[in-house]
């Protein structure tokens, strides 16, 4: 994964939650991936996302460690799911938005984790104040 596209993922997360924070964006871990006929350790960048309050089955502190190989897998769905996606994201990774990232946080954790970000209206108001 790109690391721009990561870091505007973590962008989304810190600034839109409402039930779980990004712990650590930077630890790099060993992992087991089972490949046909063999098992490979690699180490890679592991998202670690916490719950700061509880959410449904989830209790206050539950944790998640989501490894970067599991996120491509989530982008690389997601880009065949949603062609505008696929578009968008080619162009620069500014372009990912925070419901991208929620369905990306799903399907990289299987379904397990519903971030549910927040983002907030931009408020307009109906008449200019100095009129």
């Amino acid at each position: 994964m790109r690391n721009t596209l990561y870091r505007q993922m973590v962008f989304w997360i810190d600034a839109h939650r409402t039930w779980i924070e990004v712990v650590d964006d930077n630890l790099y871990k060993e992992h087991i991936i089972v490949r046909h006929d063999r098992t490979d350790y690699i180490v890679s960048r592991t998202l670690v996302l916490r719950a700061f309050k509880e959410n449904g089955a989830y209790a206050k502190g539950t944790t998640w460690t989501i490894p970067e190989h599991e996120l491509d897998k989530a982008l690389a769905i997601y880009r065949k799911q949603d062609r505008s996606f696929s578009r968008r994201i080619k162009k620069a990774a500014m372009y990912l938005s925070s419901g991208d990232t929620e369905v990306i946080i799903r399907l990289a954790t299987h379904g397990i984790v519903r971030l549910n970000l927040v983002v907030p209206a931009a408020h307009i108001p109906e008449k200019p104040y100095y009129l």
